[in-house]
């Protein structure tokens, strides 16, 4: 199934043109047209359509790269099985949001080691659409995200209900407001996370469905790590909204206060989350329910 003629069409996806999908393969245009015609006539479907001169996947297109992507994602960790099965080492690749991989897992990350010493164990620590990517392509077995994903696309479980919070300076004008509302903080710098991340598409849609935007706030500062966020809203050059987690020394310290908005509470998941059908399962479910108890512990 996985020819030269479905990474054509993958490379077309990529590219949204024949003649940049040609040059990265080292192909003829032609050839790249046939390799699509020929798809498109196995399958009784278009996969692709032109729009005001602009290539674009019909649904069908859509589909079947999803398909392809997920197929060739699972084959790569059937392969790594079947590795394990002949050399008997045994391999734990998985992903973390940055929240849950800086915070939430710390205090127990000794335990887990213990726990799967037997395992040869790889961790990365990265934004929600990164580690989805690398599901994507099996890269990592399984991922801890906190942000938000396609649920029908994978096989996922609930870890917990976590908290987003808005922290500030314990000197703050809003740290002494009485009854504070959203509107009263749009006059304050806004630190929020990168692009990509999980925390600040959570945020965004927040603030969406209040019929807000981050172009409301007087400034945003975007900032890839929470430990430099924290420590820029200690020094009093703004606000941000986090996961309690990774808050918690310092709101036990009185180094960062949390507010409490009366219009504007926001309560997400933590999920578990893997490529449908998985060959890992049975360790994935024992993985599952390790997280799940230490997280809720």
């Amino acid at each position: 199934m996985f020819d030269q003629r479905t990474q054509t069409f993958l490379e077309v996806c990529k590219r949204m043109s024949y003649t940049k999908a040609a040059e990265a393969l080292f192909i003829t245009q032609p050839a790249v047209t046939q390799h699509i015609k020929y798809l498109e006539e196995r399958y009784g479907t278009r996969f692709f359509t032109y729009a005001n001169r602009q290539l674009k996947l019909t649904p069908s297109g859509r589909e079947f790269r999803r398909y392809l992507k997920e197929g060739m994602a699972k084959e790569k960790l059937v392969t790594e099985k079947m590795r394990e099965l002949v050399n008997g080492e045994r391999t734990l690749k998985f992903g973390a949001t940055l929240t849950i991989g800086e915070y939430t897992i710390a205090p127990f990350i000794k335990d887990f080691h213990e726990r799967f010493r037997d395992y040869r164990i790889s961790v990365q620590v990265d934004n929600t659409r990164i580690l989805m990517g690398e599901i994507d392509n099996g890269g990592i077995h399984f991922a801890l995200i906190e942000g938000l994903f396609n649920k029908a696309d994978y096989d996922s479980q609930l870890l917990a209900m976590k908290d987003f919070i808005l922290v500030v300076h314990p000197e703050s004008r809003l740290a002494i407001k009485k009854g504070p509302v959203l509107a009263d903080i749009l006059d304050e710098p806004l630190i929020i996370r990168e692009k990509g991340s999980g925390s600040r598409e959570v945020l965004e849609r927040s603030l969406a469905e209040r019929n807000h935007t981050l172009g409301d706030f007087k400034e945003t500062i975007s900032i890839g790590n929470v430990s430099l966020m924290k420590k820029m809203v200690q020094d009093g050059l703004g606000i941000t909204f986090m996961y309690e987690d990774a808050a918690k020394k310092e709101l036990d310290e009185g180094s960062l206060v949390r507010i409490s908005l009366s219009d504007f509470g926001i309560s997400r998941e933590f999920n578990f989350v893997s490529i449908k059908d998985s060959p890992f399962k049975e360790e994935l479910d024992n993985l599952y329910n390790y997280f799940k108890v230490k997280i809720n512990g």
